[in-house]
């Protein structure tokens, strides 16, 4: 569940980068081509954030 919550927030906030974004530039918001780069970034911060804390998780002690 953490990771549809992770991968919804940096969808929205993406969404938000590329509004200010073509506003800063002086260019037209194409919702389409930002939806779509969110929606890869977001894949790929997904897997990143799965893997690192798959990594960071304790390892069992033997005894």
């Amino acid at each position: 569940m953490k990771y549809l919550t992770l991968f919804f927030w940096m969808f929205i906030l993406g969404e938000v980068v590329g509004y200010i974004s073509s506003a800063l530039l002086g260019v037209s918001y194409d919702a389409t081509t930002v939806s779509l780069f969110s929606a890869i970034v977001g894949t790929l911060g997904t897997v990143v954030e799965y893997y690192i804390s798959k990594s960071a998780a304790p390892k069992p002690r033997e005894h």
